[in-house]
């Protein structure tokens, strides 16, 4: 026990690391004002924030070698170091939905109702980072609806009255917290409703709306399943390969409904993939890379359920094929453990080389 939490703080440690220098790597900014400096050391920090909490997220909702993948899979992303860069608002974003869902999930998890009140600071800031944050509050209600299903299904009588009053605690102070933190953002709003719904930034007051939330539909889905060696996608080819065999698998496993119920960790993951980027669907003209940077933490977790299953692939059959070899099936030989560091060295080497 000791030796595998020693292990994961080294792996952490090193992720981190790669996080830390893939951001700062040739960043230049003696041309910036002091407010432009300001702005861009803010975002690469959130950047490698992003990396640190997506870890402890895909953690608690799967296990540590998953939060590794996905975690070091956002460290190495081109697309997400580019947004980290740039010193944009974007990159706060998918910050903040990160934290939220951790905070949120740790007190649905563990019944720490101070957790409820963090992920309510999170959530309520996220509004601060522009209309594309503007559907988590679905997002929220959803998960939360899902997991009521789930201790109506699972628990005894007993322990789902007790559960129950302690999400609705929980959900009443994330609520609270969440309307405190967006107050100001609620009174703007009011006195500006162009910032949701402006004719010139979105799609609505278009005579082709439908068209062109469908055109945009399409480019993001050829920029993320592209499947080609040049640099035409936002993810390189083997992740693109890696995250359609986990976004299938993932989808398959959701809706059989194994225990009568959707499983809420895969109902957060897809609700983020697929509800989040509906405000960069409606906007006019081509979606934005950087507002896209939204759905990166759901992509990267689901490559990375991709890549553990062709790696649980080689080991088995390693297994199979070399049975005298091999005690038991337990942990990843050395073949299978080689093809996945080179499998990841490969992917790193393609993300990063793409702004170096």
């Amino acid at each position: 026990m000791f030796k595998a939490k020693k292990d994961n703080f080294w792996v952490m440690t090193g992720i981190i690391i790669i996080a830390v220098i893939a951001r700062l790597y040739g960043l230049d900014l003696e041309t910036l004002s002091l407010e432009q400096k300001i702005s861009v050391m803010l975002s690469v920090s959130a950047g490698v924030l992003s990396v640190i909490g997506l870890y402890l997220l895909v953690k608690e909702l799967f296990d540590e070698k998953l939060a590794a993948l996905s975690s070091f899979l956002l460290a190495v992303s081109f697309w997400h170091v580019m947004v980290s860069k740039l010193g944009s608002k974007d990159i706060f974003t998918s910050f903040t939905l990160i934290f939220s869902f951790y905070f949120i999930w740790n007190g649905l998890k563990y019944g720490r109702i101070f957790d409820f009140f963090l992920a309510g600071l999170f959530g309520g800031a996220g509004f601060y980072t522009g209309r594309e944050y503007f559907m988590a509050p679905l997002v929220f209600l959803l998960v939360f609806w899902n997991y009521w299903e789930y201790i109506k299904n699972d628990f005894s009588l007993s322990k789902y009255e007790q559960t129950k009053a302690r999400v609705l605690g929980g959900f009443s102070l994330l609520l609270i917290t969440v309307m405190t933190v967006v107050l100001p953002v609620g009174f703007y709003v009011w006195q500006n409703p162009g910032f949701i719904l402006s004719a010139d930034n979105f799609v609505l007051a278009s005579t082709e709306p439908f068209a062109q939330i469908y055109g945009n539909f399409i480019w993001i889905v050829d920029k993320l399943l592209l499947i080609n060696f040049g640099n035409g996608n936002l993810i390189s080819w083997p992740l693109s390969i890696f995250f359609v065999i986990g976004l299938i698998k993932e989808m398959t496993h959701w809706l059989k409904r194994k225990h009568g119920h959707l499983s809420v960790a895969h109902t957060l993951i897809f609700l983020w993939l697929f509800i989040m980027p509906i405000p960069v669907l409606l906007t006019a003209g081509l979606p934005s890379v950087l507002a896209l940077s939204i759905i990166l933490p759901p992509i990267m977790i689901l490559s990375a359920k991709g890549l553990w299953w062709v790696i649980e692939k080689l080991n088995r059959w390693n297994y199979i094929v070399y049975p005298h070899q091999h005690k038991d099936l337990v942990g990843l030989d050395a073949a299978p453990l080689l093809a996945m560091i080179a499998l990841l060295l490969s992917i790193a080497v393609l993300e990063i080389s793409k702004i170096v």
